[in-house]
Parts: structure tokens; sequence; C-alpha cells
């Protein structure tokens, strides 16, 4: 069945997949950030939790490939039991469904602005529900309901296209504002470090989400090409050859529910060097533009962005450059709506085959659960307006335990000997996603 059938991902398609997951609405926090961080501590922070997350991310990738799965959840069933990857399935489901709600939510409030200052207050068009449903039927769903990654490799480099307008529109302003000031003057106000321990809390869990691509790495491995070339140069004949042995074994995988890899001519190794190299491309790639859209906003303005933790509210609605910014923003959203889709699908999907024993057809259920997802997003973005810290908690505390906590179990269980590398690798993941559930609680609650 064609409908069933993994293409493979080009080695930048992979990149720019990752960098769409990890990039999301956390970038408009890190003008904040640096002002609760400091200038010289956040980049410092952002090195760290960078290098921690390849870590962990190293961890899924070649735990998926060593147990054959495509899916976290699944990775959970083969390591630890079918119990802790129900558990583990619906804590993904509430933890994306957050993300997906937050997306919405955003959308509708960025477009209902920028069509209220053209058409008008109390135009039809330029209230919040409409952005959200029209955005949502128009483009939202038909995205979603294109279930593999390769299908979606031009909606993430025109998602990191968007973002790098807003970073230059950003940077743009940012020079203004420097270019008026006396050069004495322009780090006259710039903290290197925080002024506080409780400025730490709250910047530490923005950093910590801010490379996050966990719930997608295992599919994003198990469909590259790991023959595929970052510099498009020539191939031998036996590289080609491969290739084409490669596409027609990933042809016949099976679909996300029970997506088992035994293809016998992919190199397991190989594909964790790939992997290695694309997961430093897409953090690169993350860090180079939280690092410039924060920081440059921030040393221009460091008094400003104390007490303002939305970038776009820096800027007025009359701000033409920023306006088109906003409309950049809602496209990046857009795009990374439907790759954060993904795995609350196949969380979903994988709980109902369970209970029926496999026997639903996997093509219907994918379109439902995906239809039923987009609808009560937009039902949540409509009715609740703002989700205030109570998915902030949650992203906290459950995104602590995906990112480090588990894979650090998984690298300490899997060491060969006590005070091996890998060993301490896992500890430092379990003790700093303890410390990042720590500073969350202490960041919304103190």
């Amino acid at each position: 069945e064609t409908s069933n059938k993994k293409k493979s991902l080009t080695a930048w398609g992979a990149v720019f997949t990752c960098s769409n997951a990890c990039i999301g609405a956390g970038v408009l926090a890190f003008p904040n950030v640096f002002a609760n961080g400091g200038l010289v501590l956040t980049l410092l922070l952002m090195l760290v939790v960078a290098v921690l997350e390849k870590t962990s991310l190293s961890v899924l990738v070649r735990e998926s490939k060593n147990v054959g799965v495509t899916d976290y959840q699944e990775v959970v069933a083969a390591l630890y039991g079918t119990g802790l990857s129900v558990f583990f399935s619906c804590i993904i489901i509430l933890y994306m469904f957050g993300a997906l709600s937050a997306y919405i939510i955003i959308i509708g409030d960025v477009l209902s602005a920028v069509t209220e200052r053209h058409v008008g207050k109390d135009s039809i068009y330029s209230t919040h529900a409409f952005c959200i449903i029209a955005m949502g039927s128009c483009v939202l769903l038909p995205l979603s309901l294109k279930r593999h990654f390769h299908d979606l490799q031009l909606v993430s480099v025109l998602s990191i296209c968007s973002l790098f307008y807003l970073m230059v529109a950003v940077t743009i302003r940012s020079a203004q504002v420097m270019w008026d000031k006396d050069p004495s003057e322009i780090f006259a106000n710039v903290r290197l470090f925080p002024s506080s321990f409780h400025d730490v809390m709250n910047a530490v869990p923005v950093i910590a989400f801010a490379f996050v691509c966990h719930l997608q790495i295992c599919e994003i491995a198990a469909v590259i090409n790991p023959y595929a070339s970052f510099v498009g140069r020539r191939r031998s004949s036996t590289e080609i050859l491969v290739d084409g042995m490669y596409s027609n074994a990933l042809s016949s995988l099976q679909d996300e529910s029970t997506s088992l890899i035994r293809s016998p001519v992919t190199s397991v190794r190989r594909t964790r060097r790939m992997m290695s190299r694309v997961m430093n491309y897409a953090l690169s790639m993350c860090g180079f533009f939280y690092g410039t859209m924060g920081g440059v906003a921030y040393i221009a303005e460091p008094e400003k962005w104390v007490k303002i933790s939305d970038l776009l509210q820096g800027y007025g609605v009359s701000d033409n450059l920023m306006e088109v910014g906003r409309i950049a923003l809602v496209m990046n959203l857009m795009c990374s709506y439907p790759i954060n889709l993904g795995p609350a699908r196949s969380a979903v999907m994988n709980l109902m085959q369970k209970v029926f024993n496999n026997k639903l057809n996997d093509n219907i259920l994918a379109s439902c659960v995906t239809v039923g997802l987009v609808g009560l997003s937009m039902f949540t973005g409509i009715s609740v307006g703002s989700l205030g810290a109570v998915f902030k908690i949650i992203g906290g505390t459950v995104g602590a335990l995906l990112i480090f906590s588990l894979p650090g179990m998984m690298l300490t269980s899997k060491a060969e000997q006590r005070f091996s590398k890998d060993y301490l690798g896992g500890w430092l993941l379990q003790i700093f996603g303890a410390g990042l559930l720590t500073c969350t609680l202490i960041s919304y609650f103190i």
C-alpha cells in the first residue's frame, strides 16, 4: 500500500526537521531569559544544556536502532515493559497536547492583532475564534494529515526561513536603538550574570526546553538515509546501489503504531554517525537563533526585557517591519505544529491498537486521531484563551522526565561498568532532570 510507504529523509531534511521540532514559541522568551540569567551565564547555560540534550538524544537514537522501533514509547516498551510504555504514552499525549494548544493560542492572538489593525476591531475576521478556525481548518489540518517527515521537509525549511526573517527584523530594530546611544552607554545596563538565585530559576526551564526534539528523533533516525551527503558530492556507484536497496527496504516498513525496522542493508553504526552530525547541526542552528535574537534584543534595551516575557510585546503593533515578523512567527508555528502533532498521534494510536489488539485500520485510525487532536487543540485555544501556568508546570515536570531523567536511566542501565563515561553521563542527565523539575516548581510557585 503506497500510503504506508515511508520515504527516506535527506541529510539536510533531517536537520531542518529536528530544528523545526526544537524551535517554537519559546524563542519569544529569550530576551527575558537573558535579562534574568545575564548575558554570559545564559550563553554558558545554553551550551551546557545543548551538550546534555545531545547526549540524551544520542541515547534515544542508539536504543531505538538497537531494539528496532521508531517511537519513544516503543523504546520504553522494549526496555522496561508494556506497563511503563502505556504510562509514557499518556504523558507524551499530555505534554504534546499542551504544546499544540499553546501554538493555537499564539496563532490566534497574533493573527487577531494583525487583522484588527487592517479590518477593524468589530470585524468578524479579527476575532480570536475566527483566526483559529480559519488557520486550523485551512492550514493546520491538511499539514497534520501528512504522517511522514519526508512529506514535511519543505515545511520545515519554510519554518526556519520564517524564523530567520523574524531574527533579522529584531536585529534591525535593536541595531537602530543601539545606533542612537552613545557607545559607552550600550553595555551600561547589561548584566553579565544574574542578580539573584530566583532569576536563575526563571531562566533555566526556558533554556532546558529550547533544544527539545526527543519525541521525534527516533522516527527521524529510522527514515534518514544513512548514505546521504551534507555537501552534495558526487556519490560512487556503490553508494547509489546501496541507496536504492535502502529505499526499497525502507518502503516496506510498517506504519507508526507497529513500526519495526528490519532493514538488513541499513548500517546502524553509519546511521548513528549520520544522526550525530544531524543533531550537531540542528542544535547549533537553534542556539544561533536563540542567542542572536535574545542576545541582541537584550543588549539593545536591557531594562525593557526584565518585565516583558514575550518578544513581540516589546514592539508596537504599528511597526510594519515587526508586523511582518509577527506573520513570520505564525508561519513558523504553523509549520512546527504538524511536526509536534506526530508524537501525540503515534502515542494515541499505540494505546488504541493495544486496546483493540491491533485490529483497527491504521490509515483510518491515523486520520481520525489527527482530526481529533487538531479539533481538540483548536477548541482549547478558543475556549481557554490562555493556558497560564498549568501547561507550563506540566511541560516542566513531564518534560524533565521525558528529556533527561529517562534517557539518563537508559544510559546508566546500559553502562558496562560503574564510573564509565556512559554511567557518569546517565547520572548527570538524571541529576539535571531533577534540578530542572526543582527550578520549574520554584519559578512558578515562589
